[in-house]
This record gives C-alpha cells, structure tokens and sequence, in this order.
C-alpha cells in the first residue's frame, strides 16, 4: 500500500525521465538492459542501507557526549552569572561609598591642573626674566627705568665686550618668543614680545651704529660720487675682522619673522615680496642707504620720479646690484658660510631688498596709470625685461620671487588683459590691411622659402608667441592659464577672418591668396603641434584639466548634491590624475582640430577644381574605342593615346601651377590627393566603362605606364604606387588568354582565400576580388 501512494515530486520524475532517455534511447532493443539496470540499483540500495545502520549505530554516542558537554557548559554559566551578580552588587556598592571621595578629587584635580598652568605661567615669566636679567647684566646697565635705556648715556656706557653675551641671551629670548606663538595666554605673549622689542632696540641702536661705521669706513655704499680715499691694507683687514663680527652679532638678533615683517612694515614701510622670508637684518642694515637715496629720487618731488619711466628706478636697482656684487660675493658672503646662514646667498639676498623697494614703488605709481593704455603697456614691458635681465644677466635665481605680482593684482592684470586683447586685434587688422599681407617675406631668397609662409600670418604668429614670452614669466599657473585662454580666442578670430577670406577667394582657388591662406594654416598648425610638445604647455594642459576637475566638485557643492564616495572619487581630481587620458592631448587640441578642418576643405576644393579641368578634357578618351585597336606588334613605335595627351597636359600644368603656389608639405598632400582620384576617375570611367581586345589592353597598359606615372615622377620616384587601381587593372587585363582564363575560373571559386592567394601571386593587390572578376570580363575573348 505504501508503494501504491507512493507520489513522485516533479524534479524526481524529470530524473527519472533523463536516465531512461539516456539508458534506452529510442531503441526498443536496448529494453534488454532492465535486467542489469535492476541489479545495480539493488546493490547501490543494499550499500546505503549498509551505510545507514553504521551511521545509526554511532550516531547516538556522539549525541550523548554532546548532550553531557551542554549540561556542563549551562551549570558553569549558571555559577558564572552569580559570581558575576556578586561582584555587581559589590562593585556598585563600592561606587556608592566613594562617590563623594571621587567629586572631591575631581575638585581637587581641577585645582592642581590650574596650579600646574600658573606654575608653567610663572615658569615662562622667571625664563624671560632671567634672559632679561642676563642681557641687562652683560650690558651693565643698572636697574635704571626702562626710558633710561635709550639715552645717550646709556649708549656710551655699554661695553664692547658685553655684546656677544648680550646677543647670544637675546637670541634664546627670541626662541621662547618663537615658543609661545601657539599659546593661548595672549597677556603672556604681548609680554614676551614687548620685552623682545625693547631690548632689540637697545641692541639694534648700539649695533646698526658699528655696522655704519665700519661699512663706511669699507667705502659702503659703492655709488657713482666722489669717494673719499680708500685706506690702508692694514685697516681694510682691521675693519673686516670687526665687521665679521659685528655681522655675526646682527645675525644673532634677527627678530622672529612674524616681528621682522611687522617691524619692517612700520618703520620702512616695506612688505615683503610674497612667498619670501624678511631680509637678514645685517643685509637690511646694507640696504637702508639705498633706501634713501631710493626714496629721495623717486618717491619726492625730484624730477627722477616719473611715472612714465619707470625704466630709470629699474636701471638703477641693477646698477647697484651690478656695483655691489663684488663686495656682498668676497667680502660677505664668506662671513655668511662660516654662520648657521651658510644657505642664504648674500648677492640674492641683497638683491631681493631691492627687488621691495621696486615692488613698493609699482604699487604707488600703477593706479596712476592703469587708465592709460600706453603708460601701463609701457610699464609691463619694462618690468618684464627687467625681471628677465635681473635672471639672465645678475645672477637671480628663477625660484626667487620677484615684483611681477603687482601685475597679477585683481584690477592691474585685468586690465593688462584687456591692453593685449585690444593691441593684437588692432594689429591683426593691420597685418591683414597690408598689401604685402599673403606674399611670403622670404619669397627671394631660394632655399628658405618652402613653407611660403604669408607675412601676415607669419607676424600673427609671432605676435601669439610675444605674448607668450610676457606672461611667462608670471608665477601663477592661474594667471597663465587666463592668457592662454586670451591667446586661443585670438587665434580662433584669426581663423575666422582667414575663412572669410578664403571664401571671397573661392571662385578663384587656384590663385595666389587662395594657396597662401592654406599655407599660413599648415604653418599655424605646424607652431601649435610645436607649442603643445614645450614644457610649459604640457604643464598648462595638467593645470588647466586639474582646474575643471575643481571647478566641478565646487560646483557640485554649491548646488548642495549628495554625493556618495564612489561618485566623489569619479570627479576628484587625484582619480583623473592616475589615468592615462589625463595627460593626454594638449591645450591647442581644439583650436588644432578647427584648423585642421579649414585646411581640408580647402584642400578638397583645390583636389576637386584640378580633377573636374581634368575630367572635361578627358571625354574624348573616356569614350575611346578600346576593341577595335589592332595589336602592338603592327606599330613599329607605340605612342600614347592622342586624346590621353589632353588629359596629361592639363594636369601637368595644373600641379605645376599650385606647386609654385603652396609649400612643399601641402603640395605634396594634394598631388597624393590627386593623384587618388585621377586613378579612381580612370578606373571607373575608362576602363570599367570600356571593352577590350589584346591590343586595347597594350594601348591602355602603354598610356598608364608611360603617360600618366612620368607626369608625377617629378614628386616622386615610384608614381606607381599611388595608382595601385590602375595597375593592378593593366596586369589583368594584358594576361595571355590561357592564363586569363584560368584565373577566371580561380576567382569564380568561392573560396577567397584561394581567390585572394591567385591575385597576388598575379602581384595584384588593390583590387578587391568581385573588382577583378569584373576588369577580367571586360576582355572581349574572355568567353571565347
């Protein structure tokens, strides 16, 4: 009975279904095997079961074991939990007891920690009282009031040995100043530093007055004016051991940079060049008589201060430079390699407090000129051929900064912008107005002139990399990346204006304007690809992808867009910065492709005129009659076809006369160009419209081999080569007829490769096989 309700679930009769088909097939002759089918699933029933009563036997020990193994693991999580419960109860007890013991000591604690910061406070004060201490002991001044110390008196009393002791404490005092800055305790702070003040002032007086001395008695400073005699050997060497080491005292008490800049900037009123570190305070003390004869002669009312040349106060900053160096390279600098300054250069140095002056000297004069297009034009020539002599020709290293950041200020560098933007359209108007505008400026001296660059593309060109030269030189890539932006809308109208003109030219394009604008193309595209390998640009390309990068998670911020991190990562500039196609390309990529474009329509009109004067001559030879030319071997010299010698001329002519047009890197794209379809002409027209005997053939064969390939055999030496069609056509169509015929029946087979194997062994290459199957049949004795 159980048999009989015995129900098979589907995935069982699928099975069962599979082992049947796979047993049996369709053969009913195979029923044989149920027999032997039936024994083997009765062993494999009789091996579970066997199987089965083992797994029985065993399986109850183990679960006994198991079942001892929980009632262990659940008594000691009971014994456990109790301990725990005891400890709890302990534990919190314990908390209660000590609670108003912990909110004591908390009290307690706070205290301490409040007298441990009055005893660092006290600490800092005893530190900058005792160098205080120190300095005012080394100087033996008395406890005397503090307005006492800038006497006279005070000043003549201070003992030349004291200073080195004096310094060497004010130089601690500075870096417990230097110390403190992250500290919160601004009382402390002021205190610190106006103790470091006052005694630089004391040091500063009595030290800046030995340093004069003795700098003047050295002839310092080397201007043009009537000298007084220089002294002997014996006090030279005298006078620089005691500058030696009146220069290492100053060393020793420049003040922190942060006091330096501010001290600087009150009582000079000079800031610091940006990026930069204040002057060292002994070349500082060089530079302050220079700095008034600077001020004197142009920040008064002196007739040197003329804001229409600044080029005076630049030619004299680098006179002094120039006079000076000797003595900062032989005389200095050995005093700077022997102190913990071996890494400041002192002609750098100097030549960097001039460079403040000069950049405080633009400031005042640029917003008098800013409204003055020439004025502010002239000014940023003479700057920037000042920055570029200063680096080229005094020594000043590039890394250094310089006063070209006064351009870059919001409304100066606008403004320059705009100045450039104005000149070079006014002058592209001018260069294109010129009546020597598309005559090359080399078309009389022979072999120089093979681009036949137009003049006024040349000098546009020229103008482009003018303007590149001036903002070269700006130490921003942001600002750079404004000119470029200047510099490819300018060369973008330039196209724009030689489109026009070429279309006025249209109707005439083999004409000398015509040919030139394609050449000045060739050659703005020639500079570009030039410009895009440099350095510079290649840097401009990774600043300019990285600046939209920016621009793009800003602007995704701004709208306040979620993102997650997999959609941060796909914008963040480092994501793009790993790829490949980051670096790739340049920043002239689109101007190029504009360009690239013009020059190929203006090629393919050039191409098209040249083949449709070719076309018109060739009507009479497009219907020559091929099947009715008698064999070769009834003419004693074969000649070209009479109506081919039209069709030869004309173009001969035609590519002679743009060759003398273009330059020989265009010319030679639109011969090959061409030729192209002069060879695909002839092939559609001549020979697929046509019938052939054997003597059309050798008449076609001739024309092409001695008519059409020695017309461009001045441009190159193997002419056959650009007319593959043709001559790949003239081998089929003078094979013998036994082997025209076989090659036929080849080609007919369906295998190609066959097919493809034949035509190359025929050192046919061009043409495809259904094209060969065609030019065979238009041999007239094909079918015979």
């Amino acid at each position: 009975m159980a048999e009989e309700n015995l129900q098979f679930t589907p995935k069982i009769v699928q099975h069962l279904s599979q082992l049947i088909d796979h047993e049996f097939g369709d053969d009913v002759k195979t029923l044989e095997k149920v027999e032997e089918l039936l024994q083997d699933a009765i062993k494999r029933r009789d091996k579970l079961k066997t199987d089965l009563n083992v797994a029985t036997a065993e399986i109850p020990t183990e679960i006994r074991k198991a079942l001892t193994e929980a009632d262990s693991s659940i008594t000691r999580i009971d014994e456990i939990t109790l301990e725990y419960k005891q400890v709890r109860r302990g534990v919190t007890g314990q908390l209660t007891d000590v609670e108003p013991m912990v909110e004591g000591l908390k009290e307690m604690v706070s205290k301490v920690r409040v007298l441990e910061r009055s005893l660092d406070y006290i600490k800092w004060l005893m530190l900058v009282e005792e160098l205080s201490s120190e300095i005012q002991g080394s100087l033996l001044v008395t406890t005397a009031p503090p307005s006492l110390f800038t006497s006279t008196d005070v000043q003549k009393s201070l003992s030349a040995n004291a200073t080195p002791s004096a310094v060497s404490h004010f130089s601690k005092l500075s870096q417990v100043y230097e110390s403190l800055q992250e500290s919160k305790c601004h009382h402390l702070l002021e205190f610190v530093e106006s103790t470091v003040m006052f005694w630089y002032r004391i040091l500063m007086e009595k030290l800046a007055g030995e340093f004069s001395e003795i700098t003047k008695a050295l002839g310092w400073p080397f201007v043009t004016v009537a000298s007084p005699m220089p002294p002997s050997a014996a006090t030279v060497e005298e006078l620089k051991m005691r500058l030696d080491a009146c220069f290492s005292h100053l060393v020793k008490l420049q003040l922190p940079d942060i006091l330096a800049e501010t001290e600087d900037k009150a009582t000079k009123g000079i800031e610091l060049l940006p990026g930069s570190q204040p002057i060292l305070l002994p070349i500082q003390l060089l530079l302050d008589p220079l700095l008034k004869r600077f001020k004197y002669h142009f920040f008064g009312n002196r007739q040197t201060n003329a804001v229409d040349k600044p080029e005076w106060y630049f030619t004299q900053i680098l006179n002094w430079v120039r006079d000076h160096s000797h003595f900062l390279e032989q005389t200095i600098q050995p005093i700077l390699d022997k102190s913990e300054n071996s890494n400041i250069v002192a002609k750098v140095e100097f030549t960097r407090g001039l460079l403040q002056l000069a950049a405080k000297k633009l400031k005042i004069d640029i917003p008098d000129i800013i409204f003055d297009d020439q004025l502010l034009s002239h000014t940023i020539d003479e700057l920037l051929l000042f920055d570029k002599e200063l680096r080229s020709q005094y020594g000043y290293p590039d890394h250094e900064p310089g006063c070209l950041h006064v351009l870059t200020e919001k409304q100066c560098f606008e403004k320059w912008i705009s100045v450039e933007k104005n000149f070079a359209g006014q002058k592209m108007d001018v260069l294109l107005a010129s009546k020597t505008a598309w005559i090359s400026q080399y078309k009389d001296v022979t072999n120089i002139d093979d681009a036949k660059v137009p003049e006024c593309v040349e000098n546009f060109m020229t103008l482009i990399l003018v303007i590149t030269e001036r903002y070269k030189s700006l130490p921003s890539p942001t600002h750079h990346l404004r000119f470029l932006e200047l510099q490819l809308d300018l060369i973008d109208d330039f196209r724009i204006r030689l489109l026009q003109v070429m279309k006025l030219k249209s109707s005439a394009p083999l004409s000398g304007q015509y040919c030139a604008i394609v050449n000045g193309i060739e050659y703005i595209l020639g500079v570009l690809e030039e410009w895009s390998n440099q350095l510079f640009f290649i840097q401009l390309n990774f600043f300019k992808k990285e600046q939209q990068s920016m621009e793009k998670i800003n602007a995704a911020l701004e709208s306040n867009m979620e993102m997650d991190e997999e959609a941060f990562s796909k914008i963040s500039p480092s994501n793009d910065a790993g790829s490949e196609e980051f670096y790739q390309g340049s920043v002239f990529d689109s101007t190029v492709e504009l360009y690239s474009h013009l020059k190929q329509e203006m090629l393919q009109t050039l191409r098209r005129v040249i083949i449709e004067e070719i076309k018109d001559r060739c009507w009479d030879y497009q219907h020559h009659k091929w099947l009715t030319l008698p064999s070769h071997k009834d003419f004693i010299t074969p000649s070209i076809t009479t109506s081919f010698c039209d069709v030869l001329q004309t173009c001969k002519a035609r590519l002679h006369e743009v060759q003398e047009l273009l330059s020989a890197v265009v010319f030679n794209i639109l011969w090959e160009a061409v030729a192209d379809s002069l060879g695909q002409f002839i092939f559609d027209r001549v020979i697929m419209n046509g019938q052939f005997n054997e003597g059309g053939a050798k008449q076609l064969s001739y024309d092409v081999s001695k008519g059409l390939f020695p017309v461009f055999t001045d441009y190159t030496s193997k002419p056959e080569s650009y007319f593959r069609i043709l001559k790949d056509s003239c081998t089929l169509l003078n094979l013998s007829k036994g082997s025209l015929k076989l090659l036929y029946a080849i080609l007919q087979d369906e295998e190609q490769e066959k097919a493809r194997a034949a035509l190359v062994d025929m050192t046919v290459y061009k043409l495809s096989v259904s094209q060969a199957i065609r030019v065979l049949k238009l041999r007239a004795d094909i079918q015979k």
